[in-house]
């Protein structure tokens, strides 16, 4: 799969963890400045803020804005216009963006996938969201043994069953931008062999070796 070709697949994934954060943050339902009372709720006062929610959807959204701009300036010479702050404005740039990428070079390509790789790893971690994910050790034939975490040197590698992510459940273990590890599984496309995929850009190939 080329990097112009995991975009897609990164932002189909991205679409509904930016409606489950927005979800998380609660509905204000007129002008705080003024207060009023409606659907048997007041409200004098801004909203609570949810702590991991909020910061991450701004964050996405800023994001996919820029990574939008920065696509349409290796392709088209200019930024374009800058889009309004509503979530209907971040789906246009989502749909722009799976169009974009592929006028662009496989190294800005590949930087787009790792951005929108973080930001679907972001919104995971944000409790109460993803928790339907089962994460599981990674498969190999009996009498061998998985993949060790290129970063801590443990083998505490999973994987989650549906989406195929990975990363590592050592809790102090970080990559060279001193994040939590993830990545994804993958198949060489010339001999079938399996490779673990880094949102930093480090590749692993691996072949199951016997146990000792």
């Amino acid at each position: 799969m080329t990097p112009a070709e995991e975009v897609p697949a990164l932002v189909a994934e991205l679409r509904p963890l930016l409606d489950q954060l927005a979800e998380l943050l609660p509905e204000q339902v007129a002008d705080a400045a003024r207060g009023s009372a409606q659907h048997h709720k007041v409200t004098g006062s801004p909203a609570p803020w949810h702590p991991e929610a909020g910061p991450v959807l701004l964050t996405i959204h800023a994001g996919v804005r820029e990574l939008e701009q920065d696509l349409r300036y290796h392709v088209a010479g200019h930024t374009g216009a800058a889009r309004g702050g509503s979530d209907a404005n971040t789906a246009a740039a989502l749909d722009s963006i799976e169009r974009l990428v592929h006028g662009v070079p496989d190294d800005v390509a590949r930087d787009a996938a790792r951005r929108l790789g973080r930001w679907v790893e972001r919104a995971r971690q944000v409790r109460d969201v993803g928790e339907s994910e089962r994460w599981i050790p990674i498969h190999v034939p009996k009498g061998q043994i998985p993949p060790a975490c290129p970063y801590c040197r443990t083998y505490s590698l999973r994987v989650a069953q549906e989406s195929g992510r990975v990363r590592c459940a050592n809790p102090r273990c970080t990559d060279e931008r001193g994040e939590r590890p993830s990545g994804r599984i993958d198949k060489n496309q010339i001999n079938g062999d399996a490779m673990l995929i880094w949102q930093d850009g480090r590749t692993i190939y691996y072949s199951p070796r016997e146990a000792s």
